[in-house]
């Protein structure tokens, strides 16, 4: 993995940015709903108490009011839902981004490529996630590195004929193996 390598995407995980843009356009569409149910009661029963003194006849009210109340409800739902979605956008890259890195690590690590996680930014989110997974591959980085030196010991051991020197470098390795429990 390189080091911190620029991406230059608007979408890091689609699926999830746009399943949450889609929650919150959702929660917009039934909040404009209902800014144009309740616009249309009020204006409604204020026009008709206003325009009843006048003789106003209710239909030319119907033909009035559906008009403006739509045209609002539009404006309000084109608005927020471009702001809504540019906003869940930048909000879900605090967290899209930090799983983009874990999983790259964990790709990375599954095809015994053994890179440092990259750092994660101040106001990223699951910065928590950061450190023990920075640390776990410190462990298995060590350990790597002390199983390749007892490996050489025992090949030095073996080529010099020194039983002992195999036996003991055969502990260290099962020594160090025997840390790792794997499984329940």
């Amino acid at each position: 993995m390189n080091a911190n390598p620029k991406r230059r995407i608007i979408l890091i995980d689609t699926r999830f940015q746009l399943r949450l843009a889609g929650g919150f356009i959702l929660l917009q569409l039934l909040l404009t709903g209902l800014f144009a149910i309740a616009l249309y009661v009020f204006m409604d029963s204020e026009l008709k108490a206003g325009l009843a003194s006048a003789h106003a006849a209710y239909r030319s009210l119907d033909q009035m009011l559906f008009p403006l109340v739509l045209v609002l409800a539009g404006f309000n739902l084109a608005l927020s839902t471009s702001l809504v979605t540019g906003f869940v956008v930048l909000l879900s890259h605090r967290i899209a981004g930090p799983l983009y890195r874990f999983r790259r690590t964990m790709e990375d690590l599954a095809g015994r490529r053994l890179d440092d996680l990259n750092s994660l930014r101040p106001e990223d989110q699951l910065g928590a996630l950061s450190e023990p997974t920075r640390q776990a591959l410190a462990t298995v980085r060590s350990d790597l590195d002390a199983l390749r030196q007892d490996l050489a010991r025992v090949r030095q051991s073996q080529a010099a004929g020194n039983t002992a020197g195999v036996e003991a470098g055969i502990e260290a390795l099962e020594a160090r193996l025997s840390a790792w429990r794997i499984g329940g």
